[in-house]
């Protein structure tokens, strides 16, 4: 007894010494989101000191002994963290971050309604592909990613790009943003996304139908937000290796610090694969005129080319003063591929260059003005590695020119600039306001293939919207758009959503009108092309209307526990379409060799009607399944067909299991997707069909834990596990260019070191 009351008067002596003036404070954050959090419990490991943290998530710790302590912090539904701290006379600051645990994470999306919601309360329905998501998959690319979780979403690609479609409506009226930013078109008005690599990716966030009220032109069918990761350590840097079969490796190298008021991130991106082909014969396009020729040819062609390509960006951000930050960006994107020697004399080459500036300064009451200009600039090129003589035709004659190897000829230059400023103002408790400006400039060059060597165009906007909690459980958001194209005039895009949501069921009805200037390729397109065998001229024309929609949508979402399911029925009218008809070949276009000349005119009206199902489960926090189907009828109404390359039924399916051990977890993932056949309309009036097919995955990664600073993961799998393969012809509208069943690895590796001292140190002031 008397040992333990000697040992208790020393502690009350030694406290009373050197606790003088020691005193430890700070804020509890949510490191998802930043918000504060209340009524977590903090406390000095093996110190009788606990305190909870009051509104606005700040604690206070009291008479604490000087030097090294153990600081922890506890909170039902986030993850405990401690820390040590060294501690000094005076005040201590350390703000401590809480990392939600997966059961309950809620994600925050912002593309709906272009301010900050938890997914389960955005009102404008937004379909959000998280970190996991991506991780789990291990895709090689961003559509492929997308399409394997998003059942209305599919794509094909070719050597121009990805066209990437929404509900039946392919690239030309789906608007793909990088961190909020317009991507630029590049060749064929296809987005060329191999420039970003899986890894680098946070999250996706997909809007359906006309978003036009707050991101103009393009987004008629909808908006594809692809949001990269931003290190919160003082220091990491990673690399992401990933190889399969037909040469295909892509590697994605980081570094990235930050301190109170400077962060940095750099990144290499490397991307490579080779060329196959899925049959060494090809479509004899005589044959139809004369059945005594071969119905099928030999061929060198292949419907995948070899291709190198890689990316470098540059970003940073500065913060002058806790209002006001500064960020800049630069990029440099290259690409080349490789035509087989024996199909084509010539390679490709694309060059994208981007700069950006752009700051957010911090007004009252969470009011906020961003801003910022962005600079695109996308070149694509012909090179020569051989002797080759080409011709083309300008105006009314036919330029002959000899190319020898090393040459480069450049076919456009294409130039964006965007200015942008918008303010978000918090007007009460109900009502929050969104007001914005746009400025858009396009500069295009292409000598040989537009009426004019030089053109341009220009777009001026202004929108306003506003987010009204008319009620607990009804939010209203609503908006309009006034915008100037200086080629086809004035035109308003509003748009009205309101959601209810009672207990476990969510409700949301949206209008929306949607627009699509016309590109300077559609008002001055001139250029000639051999396809299906006959020798045409496809021109634009400079007196199209744009393009306008209607879109309506009703949704109904259901969750409880742990389940979740959804449905979303929806109609998206276009008028005014842009497409082709056939003109009237003059007498000195035909004297040089035009067959048939097709130009661009307002002649159709199209139509997608649909539905898309949704479902997500998890079970025993180990095992989820989760899936979708979509049934979209795109029709031409002009023309009574169908909308070329949409699948009218499609369906993905996805399965994941996880297991933890001390020191290694495992995560097996099988994935699977499906699509039916897809109709094509040809240059010639014939129709075709690609194919249906369906493809599965298995993924499995193997993490190492317990290693101090580092995270090691290594990845293997199978794809197309049933060895599908579309062997028709060279020439055949293939459903997927996948070459079969084959296998791939990879490796994740990231060093991240924090100073948890001084983290968020200005947060608290």
């Amino acid at each position: 007894m008397h040992k333990v009351l000697l040992v208790v008067l020393i502690q009350v002596i030694y406290l009373s010494v050197f606790s003088q003036n020691v005193i430890i404070k700070g804020k509890i954050l949510n490191e998802i989101n930043s918000n504060e959090i209340n009524f977590a419990n903090v406390y000095i490991d093996s110190l009788y000191i606990v305190t909870s943290s009051t509104n606005g998530g700040v604690y206070e710790l009291h008479n604490l002994p000087l030097g090294k302590c153990n600081l922890c912090v506890s909170h039902i539904g986030f993850q405990k963290a401690c820390m040590p701290v060294q501690l000094t006379h005076g005040v201590n600051i350390v703000n401590i971050l809480l990392t939600p645990k997966n059961d309950t994470l809620t994600p925050i999306v912002i593309t709906g309604t272009g301010t900050r919601h938890r997914i389960e309360d955005v009102p404008v329905q937004t379909k959000i592909i998280t970190k996991k998501d991506i991780a789990e998959l291990s895709c090689k690319s961003i559509e492929e990613v997308i399409s394997s979780i998003t059942s209305s979403v599919d794509y094909t690609t070719s050597s121009m790009g990805t066209n990437i479609k929404i509900n039946g409506l392919g690239s030309n009226y789906v608007l793909i943003l990088l961190n909020g930013k317009r991507l630029t078109s590049g060749v064929g008005a296809l987005t060329d996304l191999s420039h970003i690599d899986t890894e680098g990716v946070e999250q996706i966030e997909i809007v359906k139908g006309a978003s036009s009220t707050l991101y103009g032109s393009d987004a008629i069918a909808g908006v594809i937000n692809i949001i990269t990761k931003k290190d919160k350590h003082n220091f990491s840097t990673s690399n992401s290796t990933r190889i399969g079969a037909y040469g295909v490796l892509k590697q994605l190298n980081t570094v990235s610090f930050r301190s109170e008021n400077i962060s940095s991130k750099t990144s290499f991106n490397y991307k490579q694969k080779d060329a196959y082909q899925l049959n060494s014969f090809k479509y004899n396009n005589k044959w139809e005129r004369n059945h005594n020729l071969p119905y099928l040819l030999p061929t060198n062609y292949c419907p995948v080319n070899k291709t190198r390509a890689y990316t470098i960006n540059q970003f940073f951000e500065y913060s002058v003063s806790s209002k006001l930050s500064l960020n800049t960006e630069v990029s440099w994107y290259e690409k080349r591929l490789f035509l087989p020697f024996k199909a084509q004399m010539h390679d490709y080459y694309y060059n994208n260059r981007t700069a950006s500036v752009g700051g957010k300064y911090k007004l009252q009451n969470k009011n906020f003005i961003t801003f910022n200009i962005d600079v695109n600039n996308y070149l694509y090129y012909t090179e020569y590695p051989y002797k080759y003589n080409e011709s083309y035709i300008a105006s009314l004659n036919v330029v002959n020119k000899t190319y020898y190897p090393g040459d480069r000829n450049k076919n456009s230059d294409q130039l964006n600039i965007n200015g942008q400023v918008k303010s978000v103002f918090n007007l009460n408790t109900k009502n929050k306001l969104s007001i914005g400006a746009d400025l858009m400039g396009e500069f295009l060059e292409a000598q040989y293939r537009l009426t004019q060597a030089k053109v341009q165009a220009f777009t001026y906007a202004l929108y306003a919207q506003n987010e009204i909690k008319l009620h607990k459980n009804i939010d209203l958001v609503a908006g309009i758009r006034a915008i100037y194209h200086d080629k086809s005039g004035f035109m308003l895009t509003p748009k009205l959503t309101a959601m209810y949501k009672e207990q476990r069921f969510t409700y949301r009805l949206t209008y929306s009108n949607g627009y699509k200037s016309p590109t300077l390729k559609e008002l001055y397109y001139y250029y000639e092309s051999d396809r299906m065998g006959m020798y045409r001229l496809y021109l634009g024309n400079a007196d199209l209307k744009p393009q306008q929609s209607h879109y309506v949508s009703f949704s109904t979402e259901f969750k409880i526990n742990r389940f979740r399911t959804g449905i979303n029925v929806y109609v998206n009218r276009i008028n005014n379409k842009i497409d082709y008809r056939i003109d009237t070949t003059s007498y000195e276009h035909r004297r040089l060799g035009i067959e048939e000349t097709k130009k661009r005119y307002n002649i159709d009206k199209a139509q997608t009607t649909g539905s898309d199902w949704h479902f997500s489960l998890n079970i025993l926090k180990q095992f989820s399944i989760s899936g979708g189907y979509s049934y979209v009828n795109a029709i031409n109404i002009t023309q009574k067909v169908r909308l070329n390359g949409v699948s009218a039924h499609s369906a993905t399916v996805k399965a994941a299991w996880t297991k933890k051990w001390k020191y290694y977890k495992l995560n097996l993932h099988l994935s699977g997707v499906y699509r039916s056949d897809r109709f094509y309309l040809e240059d010639d009036l014939k129709r075709t069909y690609a194919l249906p097919y369906q493809l599965w995955k298995l993924t499995t990664s193997h993490s190492i834990l317990k290693i101090t600073n580092i995270n090691l993961t290594f990845i293997a799998g199978i794809e197309n596990i049933f060895n599908y393969i579309d062997k028709r012809p060279y020439g055949a509208h293939y459903g997927t260019l996948n070459a079969g069943r084959t296998l791939f690895a990879g490796i994740n590796i990231k060093y991240a070191k924090q100073n948890n001292l001084n983290n968020f140190r200005n947060i608290y002031k």
